[in-house]
């Protein structure tokens, strides 16, 4: 392959991923940091990566703080 189909390629890899990640539900200020943690260039295992990048998303920021310190200063 030449070199401008390969790079043409690739740039259509690139922004199907970050399409996906949208679409999925990821902000878009946070796009460029998951967008690295999409391995496979197929489109229904982008989806399907993307799908589940979220669902890790929504996981970890539901989880709380299970220890509370009674010792700490409550001012009001």
């Amino acid at each position: 392959m030449s070199k401008k189909l390969t790079q043409a390629r690739a740039d259509y890899t690139d922004k199907l991923k970050r399409l996906k990640l949208l679409e999925a539900g990821v902000d878009y200020n946070d796009v460029d940091t998951y967008v690295k943690y999409l391995a496979s260039d197929d489109e229904k295992e982008i989806e399907k990566e993307a799908q589940a990048i979220v669902a890790d998303i929504k996981q970890q920021s539901t989880a709380t703080d299970v220890y509370h310190d009674e010792r700490t200063w409550k001012p009001f």
